[in-house]
C-alpha cells in the first residue's frame, strides 16, 4: 500500500501506479484523525470509475473505525485522475496496460507535439544556418552552423541595426537564405573609395572583423526606405548590396547568435557597430 499524509487525513492505496485496462480494481483507504460526520461524499475527476459496470465518480461511502475503503476501477486509456474530498486531493496514475496502449496515447501525442514545438520554433523562433561560402570570413567560416534569434525579428517586428549579421531572404531567388552584416540602413548614403567604406560621409571602423579592405570602389547611393545594405566580411569576395542592391525588410530571417558546430569553433558571434562596441 502507499501513503499520503494530508493534515488530519491519511490516505492508502494498494498501487502507485494502476495499468488503464479498463478492469484492474484498486482498493483504497482514508483514514480521518477526527471524522466530523458518520460519512464521506468523494470524487473521482477525470478518470476511473466507482463501479465495474458504469462510470460513477460520486459517491458516499461511511466511516468505520475512522476511515472508509472503497474500490477504484481503472479507465481504458492512460492518464491522471483525483480522489477529492473535504479536505483531501489524491492524485491517481493511470498508466498503459500494454505496449500498443503506450504507443497510442503517449509516444505519439507526445511526438506529434513535440513535432509541432519544432515547428513553431522554426518558423517563428529560432533557425538553424549552414555557411555555403568564404564570405563571411573570418567572422564565419565555410561550412560553420549556426543559431538565429527569428523570434525578434519575425514575430516582435525587431529592426536590424547597423553591425548586425542578418540571415535573409537573397532579393534575386526568395527560395535561398544568405548571411551578411547590416551596413547602410533606411536612408544612409553608402560609398565605398580608397578600401574605405563611408556612411553618410564617416569611414566605417571595420578592421576589427573585416578580411581585407575592398579593393573595388562603389559610387554614393542613398538607401531606400525599409530597406537595408548588406556587406560579407571578406569585401573582396562577397557578392552582396553591392552587386544585387538592397534587402527589403520584409526579407530577413534572424539574427546570427552563435556558432555551434564544428566544435573547435562553438562560440558567441560578435555583432561590431559603429562605436566599435561588440556585442
Amino acid at each position: 500500500m502507499t501513503s499520503k499524509q494530508q493534515s488530519q487525513v491519511e490516505i492508502l492505496s494498494e498501487r502507485s501506479k494502476i495499468p488503464a485496462d479498463g478492469k484492474t480494481a484498486t482498493k483504497l483507504c482514508i483514514r480521518f484523525t477526527d471524522p466530523a460526520e458518520p460519512e464521506v461524499p468523494v470524487k473521482l475527476a477525470k478518470r476511473g470509475s466507482f463501479s465495474a459496470t458504469e462510470i460513477v465518480r460520486e459517491a458516499t461511502f461511511p466511516i468505520k473505525h475512522g476511515e472508509i475503503n472503497f474500490v477504484v476501477y481503472a479507465p481504458k486509456r492512460p492518464g491522471h485522475g483525483f480522489i477529492t474530498g473535504e479536505g483531501f486531493r489524491y492524485r491517481l496514475e493511470f498508466v498503459a496496460a500494454s505496449f500498443v496502449q503506450g504507443l497510442v496515447f503517449e509516444w505519439v501525442p507526445t511526438l506529434f507535439w513535440a513535432l509541432v514545438l519544432a515547428l513553431i520554433l522554426r518558423n517563428y523562433a529560432v533557425a538553424t544556418f549552414y555557411i555555403p561560402s568564404g564570405s563571411m570570413e573570418n567572422t564565419l567560416l565555410k561550412r560553420d552552423l549556426l543559431i538565429a534569434d527569428k523570434l525578434s525579428y519575425k514575430v516582435f517586428k525587431r529592426d536590424p541595426q547597423r553591425g548586425d549579421i542578418m540571415i535573409f531572404q537573397f532579393p534575386e531567388d526568395r527560395k535561398l537564405d544568405y548571411i551578411k552584416r547590416v551596413i547602410g540602413l533606411p536612408g544612409d548614403r553608402i560609398e565605398v573609395r580608397s578600401g574605405t567604406v563611408y556612411v553618410n560621409g564617416e569611414a566605417l571602423a571595420e578592421d576589427a572583423y573585416i578580411k581585407e579592405r575592398p579593393l573595388r570602389p562603389f559610387p554614393p547611393m542613398t538607401v531606400p526606405e525599409d530597406h537595408y545594405f548588406m556587406m560579407g566580411d571578406n569585401r573582396n569576395q562577397s557578392q552582396d548590396s553591392r552587386a544585387w542592391g538592397t534587402v527589403p525588410r520584409s526579407y530577413f530571417e534572424g539574427r546570427a547568435l552563435f556558432v555551434f558546430w564544428p566544435p573547435n569553433r562553438i562560440h558567441v558571434i560578435k555583432h561590431h557597430y559603429q562605436n566599435g562596441v561588440d556585442e
